[in-house]
């Protein structure tokens, strides 16, 4: 059993291999997803639709440490893996901390700090592994830094942007 800690909310997860195939168990819910590894850190996941036509995603994951950086459907999360002893949440960044999923270039920066942006709004794009990753606000809001500017290389988990 793993706990991650996305934001304020904290969940418990278990993967364990079945006769049936991968099983997933997150805060009791089970599925079996269909996994796959695309790239390293890349991935693809089936999952059937209500038509019976599987619908096909591709999420980016990257680990540094206790955190693992989850870049999907145009968001970023940060998951902190919580331990025995340790309280949750010590190094976590501001709430509209906007944190680069993986390690790339940052090619377009459409935001400037003053703008305002409504949630789910591009505010810049990465690219990664020949993938265009566009990056979107995770909420309404006013822009208050950039930390970046095109052509800039970064790293997971590092706030590009700030959204208050």
């Amino acid at each position: 059993m793993i706990r991650l800690r996305c934001r304020e909310q904290l969940h418990e997860a278990l993967v364990r291999e079945t006769s049936q195939g991968v099983e997933v168990v997150v805060d009791g819910q089970a599925s079996r997803p269909e996994v796959e590894e695309a790239t390293p850190g890349s991935f693809v996941l089936r999952t059937p639709g209500p038509d019976g036509v599987a619908r096909v995603e591709t999420f980016h994951v990257a680990r540094e440490g206790d955190a693992i950086h989850l870049f999907w459907r145009g968001d970023v999360y940060r998951l902190d893996e919580e331990r025995e002893g340790r309280r949750g949440g010590a190094a976590r960044h501001a709430e509209g901390g906007l944190e680069a999923p993986m390690p790339g270039k940052v090619i377009k920066v459409a935001v400037a700090p003053g703008d305002a942006v409504e949630k789910g709004a591009e505010v810049l794009v990465v690219e990664a592994m020949k993938m265009e990753n566009a990056l979107r606000a995770p909420k309404a809001g006013v822009v208050r830094s950039v930390a970046v500017k095109v052509g800039d290389m970064v790293a997971p988990g590092r706030v590009l942007v700030e959204i208050e």
